[in-house]
């Protein structure tokens, strides 16, 4: 199956719920959490700042916290706490996609893709690989 875009799932993507979830419209707002979607697992943030113009997000990795007692399972939940040790990263909506702002071990900018979900924190570990 091909999309508009020309992406191949289940080679171009992992899962194919995170591509679902990765093509929403949404919208970053402080305090309604976002998540990272990876090629099949997903990382819950806690949204800390946006800019005024909604182009600039600065989230706090969330400490997800096992809840439901399935071990190695598709079946998962979480409670989210926050951590004083957390990762901070900074996105920026930047030629039509959310990018990571990173600074390369030269001393530049990087501006790497993220797939991301605002309004919602999942986090999911995929067992299967």
């Amino acid at each position: 199956m091909k999309t508009k875009q020309n992406t191949k799932l289940g080679k171009d993507t992992g899962s194919f719920f995170n591509y679902l979830m990765a093509n929403s419209v949404s919208v970053p707002e402080v305090g309604k959490g976002a998540t990272i979607l990876h090629w099949s697992d997903r990382s819950a943030y806690f949204v800390d700042f946006v800019s005024a113009d909604g182009k600039r997000v600065i989230l706090e990795r969330a400490k997800a916290v096992r809840t439901d007692g399935n071990g190695m399972s598709e079946s998962q939940q979480y409670k989210y706490e926050r951590d004083e040790t957390a990762q901070i990263v900074t996105i920026v909506f930047r030629h039509g996609k959310w990018r990571e702002v990173s600074t390369g071990w030269d001393g530049k900018t990087n501006y790497n893709p993220v797939r991301i979900l605002f309004g919602t924190m999942q986090e999911y570990y995929d067992y299967s690989f």
